[in-house]
């Protein structure tokens, strides 16, 4: 057994395109740069902005002298990890991962290992009280405006369960944003994704939906106010309640 090898490489020839292609794309600013294949080079002169567009098919095919199966199977890698989208009749376009990309991979890993609610709940607790805090200093006229906007929203207790859950979500993200932390904002918003049952149960009954809308005021009016420490603070009881309500929640299925 001491005498076994385990390294191995890489012998599908489209993971390694899909893998130089990732490369270019990661590394360029202004320019989409030099793609090196296994056997070839290719010099796309293509911008490197979120819709640049890739060479087709075909010249890809040339150009890494691979055929154009090899090069479809590279670039559904590539749309796959959110780097690429295909546009019917147009070929594909170099695009940034969405939040919902890294929520379906982070959401893999909870499901594989088991995180628990309350390792979740801790995780949004630092990142959202970070955020509240900066929020409270960076926050712009228009993000209070939408906030307020969302408020207003969700102060209709008739307001269907999947809405209210969406507006929910949409004003932590929207505090995350204006935290002016683009990394932040991007967590925040994964994070809801993960936790959208897990929100639901916390306002769920009037009586939930009538304290989240005074907390989420009280939210408001400390990042309005310009005050990081009761930022924090509002947005951290906040948070610890919909904890409380999902406990309570989950153990008699009702608040």
């Amino acid at each position: 057994m001491d005498k076994i090898d385990y390294t191995v490489t890489k012998t599908n020839l489209y993971e390694q395109i899909a893998d130089s292609l990732e490369r270019a794309i990661m590394r360029s600013e202004s320019k989409f740069g030099t793609i090196t294949g296994p056997q070839s080079s290719v010099e796309p002169s293509v911008r490197g902005s979120p819709l640049a567009k890739l060479p087709s098919e075909q010249e890809l095919s040339k150009r890494f002298n691979v055929s154009r199966t090899v090069i479809r199977e590279a670039l559904k890698v590539l749309k796959e990890r959110g780097l690429i989208q295909s546009r019917n009749g147009e070929g594909s376009y170099i695009s940034r991962p969405s939040a919902d990309t890294i929520s379906s991979a982070v959401n893999r890993i909870v499901q594989m290992d088991n995180i628990s609610n309350d390792n979740l709940h801790s995780m949004r607790l630092i990142l959202e009280t970070a955020g509240a805090r900066l929020a409270a200093i960076q926050a712009k006229p228009v993000d209070l405006e939408h906030l307020e906007y969302i408020l207003e929203k969700m102060a209709d207790e008739n307001l269907p369960l999947d809405e209210r859950i969406n507006l929910d979500a949409e004003f932590h993200i929207t505090i995350a944003r204006a935290s002016g932390n683009e990394l932040v904002g991007m967590f925040v918003d994964v994070m809801t994704m993960l936790l959208n049952e897990y929100m639901a149960k916390g306002v769920f009954g009037l009586l939930g939906i009538k304290k989240t809308c005074v907390q989420h005021r009280h939210i408001l009016e400390a990042i309005r106010g310009g005050d990081p420490d009761r930022a924090e603070a509002a947005i951290r009881g906040h948070l610890n309640a919909s904890r409380e309500n999902v406990v309570k929640y989950e153990q008699a299925g009702v608040l």
